[in-house]
């Protein structure tokens, strides 16, 4: 079995990237801004005894995912998992958002995985049981005061996914997983006062990690969620409820 996960090189891309290769996938591990994290994924998933090798462009750029899928098919002829983890969330006020900064946000976290979807869907159809999981954000629901371009973004890739979902049966299924609050490098400017507030607004009582999204895509690509199509999985600790 073979996956390819994009932004693998950190967060919930890494975590994502370690889990497929326990449950026994070949890993292609997507970095760029972030290289030697990406290597040293790969060698974790070759350390478990799975193939996996590095893909190094910019989904940010006009030509990157078509780049992206090319190399890829230069390595497999078929794919069996595709994880649309890249990302970024730039908080700025919406009167400060420029146009360019609307179209950068929405070329990464929207042109980038709708593209190489389309790119690597003759590798997909070429799987006996294909998986699409795409990584959204509570903030596609929630919205956000200091983001409107980012929140936006992740709701526009709900819409995708329920529009894949559909046409790309009976095939390939496809879902979403939309993290909260996640112990990542997107919180790495909280203090410790701010990380108790955090803590103390959601149910459960603490932020999430990263392995606990990684678990939550795994399961969207397993033969576990072969009735499964069209879903969004939220893993926030019970911050909001759709």
């Amino acid at each position: 079995m073979r996956a390819f996960v994009t932004g693998g090189s950190r967060g919930i891309g890494a975590a994502t990237v370690r889990k497929l290769a326990a449950d026994g996938f070949d890993v292609a591990v997507h970095g760029f801004h972030h290289p030697e994290e990406a290597e040293k994924e790969a060698a974790i998933v070759r350390g478990l005894g799975r193939s996996s090798f590095v893909v190094l462009r910019d989904l940010g750029s006009a030509a990157g995912p078509v780049d992206a899928a090319a190399d890829l098919a230069r390595q497999w002829d078929s794919l069996d998992v595709l994880v649309l983890n890249a990302g970024a969330y730039d908080r700025t006020p919406f009167p400060d958002i420029t146009d360019d900064d609307l179209l950068a946000c929405y070329r990464l976290n929207v042109f980038a995985p709708f593209a190489l979807t389309r790119e690597l869907l003759p590798l997909l159809r070429r799987s006996s049981a294909g998986r699409v999981v795409f990584v959204s954000s509570q903030l596609a629901f929630a919205g956000s005061p200091r983001g409107a371009h980012y929140a936006s973004a992740k709701a526009a890739i709900v819409g995708l996914s329920r529009s894949l979902a559909k046409e790309l049966a009976p095939g390939i299924t496809v879902n979403t997983v939309a993290p909260g609050s996640i112990d990542t490098a997107i919180l790495a400017g909280d203090t410790p006062e701010r990380r108790r507030e955090r803590g103390l607004a959601i149910p459960l009582g603490r932020v999430g990690e990263a392995a606990e999204v990684a678990d939550a895509i795994a399961f969207l690509a397993s033969g576990h969620a072969s009735y499964v199509t069209g879903a969004t999985l939220h893993v926030n600790g019970g911050s909001r409820i759709d």
